[in-house]
């Protein structure tokens, strides 16, 4: 009899099957830190602890990816931050130990210098016969090799990340890292902030975190071969031997980072050097110009870098399987705005008496999809702040509408480009357990009939976390990023289509509200008034 009545409970109730729609709110940390050179530094793999100081249940577990970030879903309430290990930077021991409040809206939190408990560390003992590389190059000789080798690194772009590659053969391979193009239906190669093709993946070793890609050489003539070290060269590299990094820190412009090797193992090797965000596929190069490994992560403060010797057999043999093959067509590809969106008229949004967010959300089968402007992503980071800066100015006997926005929200706003970003997550239920419905595969939006080609079609994993803080189920979601004016009212009829994993081949499609589609052309209103003409919009 029981067991008849706890299906009943599941079946009818409606607290049981429509309140967990609502619940669980998408947290997304970062653990980022500046050094003393002001190198921006993630920390990756490091853990944070989320403790519901409102109930009983363990602490929910953070970990940070490669980029220092980490996301999950907490139910809304407040949180005591802490950090069970410390990062050590620079002579400085970093701790966390914070008070938060996890409303109903996604949150953002970072964790860096500002909001860190800092300790000095005792000096480490002074070493001694410092290996400045058989080159014997100064300082000055780096501008040289930088403007010699800069050509030879491209950004690589993927589903799920963007990091960095070199070129290894004037035939349009590039080296990079497999986490960066794993398992990802989309590859480009970008080689400055207006150039971005196609590629493909050619040759990999998962193990070794080594993958060689191929794009048409055709769209980077001035492109430079960067020169592998031979074997026998490799095997004399020593601790302390000068090296240097070009990458795409934080996918800006091409940058130069120095350092020592401090570790040398045959399948290995470590540096001081910085992999900031953007960094990790890179070349690691000598001061004679030749790549001693491929930069792939950093632990503990030490990049960690693939040897060339295991670079060599899988460019060896990517050589051998474009013979005969055609690389993918160089298409251009649109890329991120340089320009961003103007900072006053974000400002303004705070200070509205309501913000409507109904026409940005809809849903579309066993999707949510909200399209998110600058406007609107700004208003929902700093929509908890100014409710309490609104709160704090009744008490003191003031009008909700004299608050002021705090310092930290008034800054942020310089910081949004003028992008449309469309994001798609799996609607969950309760049955008997706590699932996502669905999983995202991909989705395509078209303008008057006709496919808006994204600046960055992202696909990533999605947890969903129970109050306890447990990982119940994964799926993926998605979040493609478009240009300013991919939804226009000139389009006509705008259409979603969403490809899941039940069935990748057949859409669930959408068709766009008017409403919806003049609210985002609206938004972008105060970025066309400064930019008279803006770039054409991506198209096929």
């Amino acid at each position: 009899m029981y067991f008849y009545l706890l299906i009943a409970s599941l079946l009818f109730s409606p607290k049981l099957v429509a309140e967990p729609q609502a619940t669980p709110v998408n947290v997304k940390v970062r653990v980022l830190l500046v050094d003393k050179d002001l190198n921006q530094k993630p920390v990756p793999f490091f853990i944070i602890h989320f403790r519901n100081t409102e109930t009983a249940a363990a602490p929910a577990e953070f970990k940070t990816d490669l980029d220092g970030k980490a996301e999950a879903q907490l139910a809304p309430g407040r949180y005591s931050i802490s950090t069970p290990k410390p990062v050590d930077l620079g002579g400085k021991r970093y701790s966390w130990n914070l008070d938060i409040q996890v409303g109903a809206t996604e949150q953002h939190i970072d964790l860096t210098n500002d909001n860190a408990k800092i300790e000095d560390l005792p000096p480490a003992p002074s070493s001694s016969g410092e290996n400045k590389s058989s080159s014997g190059a100064a300082d000055g000789g780096l501008t040289a090799l930088f403007d010699k080798l800069k050509n030879s690194v491209v950004a690589v772009h993927s589903e799920s990340r963007t990091g960095s590659g070199f070129l290894v053969d004037s035939s349009g391979l590039v080296v990079t890292n497999n986490h960066v193009v794993n398992s990802s239906a989309y590859l480009a190669v970008q080689f400055d902030g207006q150039r971005k093709v196609p590629a493909k993946l050619i040759a990999s070793n998962p193990d070794k975190d080594v993958a060689v890609i191929w794009f048409d050489p055709s769209a980077f003539r001035e492109g430079v071969v960067a020169p592998l070290l031979m074997n026998e060269a490799a095997s004399h590299l020593a601790v302390g031997q000068r090296v240097f990094t070009i990458g795409n820190p934080l996918g800006r412009e091409k940058a130069l980072t120095t350092g020592v090797l401090s570790k040398i193992d045959k399948d290995s090797l470590n540096s001081d050097i910085n992999i900031n965000p953007g960094n990790s596929g890179g070349p690691l190069f000598t001061l004679d110009g030749q790549v001693a490994g491929i930069t792939t992560s950093e632990l503990r403060n030490l990049a960690s870098i693939v040897p060339v010797q295991v670079v060599r057999p899988i460019v060896e043999q990517a050589r051998k399987d474009i013979v005969g093959a055609t690389p993918p067509a160089p298409v251009s590809l649109p890329v991120e705005p340089a320009d961003f969106y103007p900072a006053y008229a974000l400002r303004a949004v705070l200070l509205e008496d309501k913000f409507d967010t109904k026409p940005y959300f809809f849903e579309a089968g066993e999707f949510h999809v909200w399209f998110v402007t600058p406007p609107y992503n700004y208003f929902l980071r700093h929509e908890q702040e100014m409710a309490a800066a609104r709160k704090a100015a009744k008490r003191s006997g003031g009008e909700a509408a004299t608050a002021k926005p705090p310092s930290s929200a008034l800054e942020d706003a310089k910081e949004y480009h003028p992008i449309l970003v469309v994001r798609v997550r799996p609607k969950f239920g309760v049955l008997f357990k706590v699932r996502f419905k669905n999983g995202f595969v991909r989705m395509r939006l078209l303008c008057g009939g006709r496919e808006v080609t994204p600046i960055e079609p992202a696909r990533g994993e999605f947890d969903l976390v129970d109050q306890r803080g447990r990982t119940v189920d994964t799926t993926y979601q998605g979040g493609y990023e478009y240009s300013a004016d991919a939804v226009t009212p000139a389009c006509g009829n705008v259409t979603l289509e969403i490809y899941s994993e039940k069935d990748p081949t057949t859409p669930t499609s959408h068709a766009v509200d008017a409403a919806t589609v003049q609210r985002i052309w609206q938004d972008f209103d105060a970025f066309r008034q400064e930019h008279p003409t803006p770039p054409p919009a991506a198209r096929p």
